[in-house]
């Protein structure tokens, strides 16, 4: 649980950070080293130092992972990540673009991955494709990209809108 910088390696100063943590107590708990700190100036802390300053690391250690994510069902307590993941400030804290949107008081709801039912982009996609295999074969890569292209902008818009309403349809009906 050393924090020593790596050699090459600096922090990205203007990319996305975590919001600071919180104790049990309530109080903050950065998760960035301060921008004095003397080797690791304004870097992510790590998971190890996270879990120690919260007063839950183990005397016998912990690993960053289980083997291929799969941690033991019911345990909370097996890796670092699991630990930490399962800790209420990580469990409550809502994507950077989720803030963002809702900041500038729009609705922002995610899409269930790659369900093609749920989003009327793969529908979009799934058109565009039929119609790409309908115009037969293309012999070069400029002739491809000019299909597609083509393709993608004659999927009718009353396609599109109709994909879009289906698919408002399907989270509030």
């Amino acid at each position: 649980m050393h924090a020593d910088s790596k050699e090459g390696w600096k922090p990205c100063a203007d990319g996305p950070r975590m919001h600071d943590g919180r104790f049990s107590t309530g109080k903050s708990q950065s998760f960035y080293f301060p921008d004095d700190h003397l080797s690791m100036p304004s870097w992510f802390k790590g998971m190890a130092i996270i879990i120690a300053e919260r007063g839950l690391w183990p005397a016998d250690g912990l690993p960053a992972q289980c083997p291929s994510f799969c941690c033991p069902p019911g345990r909370t307590d097996c890796c670092c990540h699991q630990l930490l993941f399962s800790q209420p400030d990580f469990t409550g804290q809502k994507p950077q673009l989720q803030e963002a949107i809702e900041h500038r008081s729009h609705l922002c709801d995610f899409y269930p991955k790659y369900h093609c039912e749920m989003n009327f982009i793969e529908q979009y996609w799934g058109s565009a494709k039929l119609q790409f295999q309908a115009m037969g074969r293309a012999m070069t890569m400029e002739e491809i990209e000019v299909k597609v292209v083509e393709c993608l902008d004659d999927v009718p818009l009353l396609h599109i809108q109709r994909f879009i309403l289906s698919f408002f349809l399907s989270i509030f009906l």
